[in-house]
Parts: structure tokens; C-alpha cells; sequence
């Protein structure tokens, strides 16, 4: 098992924090994901071989966030991939008037 430490951004409360879980569980491999919304970061427990900072990157982006590591094996990562400005919760839909976040962000 291999561990990494994200930095997410646009996280702003609980249901953001579980959105980054679900985003970042569903990823072949990962075996546990802790996030800390107070320090807005993400620690991913992986097995298996190769590079998976990509896909997770590629996932919080799915999923409206902004990552970038922050501990873990040296990787390269394409700079050019698009970002979100901010992050939105899996509950937006039901949100929309309140900016799009269940916190009214």
C-alpha cells in the first residue's frame, strides 16, 4: 500500500468533504480515503503499481474541486489540465439558488 497527501481546494463544508471521499474512493485501488476539511487536504491509501496522482487529480476535477500534491512520490503532472475555480457539493442540483453549494457557496 502507497499513501498520498492532496491539497484539495473549493471544499467549504461537510457535504464538499464527502463529495471528495466518494470522487476519490471510486478510483480502482484506492483502498481508504481520509479528508480533513479544516486543512483542506486528502490522504489516499492505493495499492497497485504505477502513477494514480493523475486520475485522482482528474477526479476532484470531475467532481468540481482543485488538487495538487502535496506529499508522496515525485510525479509528473501535466500543468496544462483544466481547474475549477471552486469546488460544489454533490447536493448543488438541490441548491441552485443558494450559488450552487448546500453551504451557499
Amino acid at each position: 500500500m502507497s499513501s498520498i497527501e492532496l491539497a484539495v481546494e473549493g471544499m467549504t463544508c461537510g457535504s464538499c468533504a464527502n463529495a471528495v471521499r466518494k470522487a476519490l474512493t471510486r478510483l480502482p485501488g484506492v483502498g481508504h480515503v481520509d479528508v480533513d476539511l479544516a486543512q483542506g487536504r486528502a490522504t489516499v491509501v492505493f495499492s497497485g503499481e504505477g502513477n494514480h496522482l493523475q486520475e485522482m487529480l482528474d477526479a476532484l476535477t470531475e467532481a468540481g474541486y482543485k488538487g495538487k500534491l502535496v506529499s508522496g512520490s515525485p510525479v509528473s503532472v501535466s500543468e496544462d489540465s483544466p481547474r475549477p475555480s471552486m469546488g460544489r457539493c454533490a447536493s448543488a442540483k438541490a441548491t441552485q439558488g443558494q450559488g450552487g453549494c448546500c453551504c451557499g457557496r
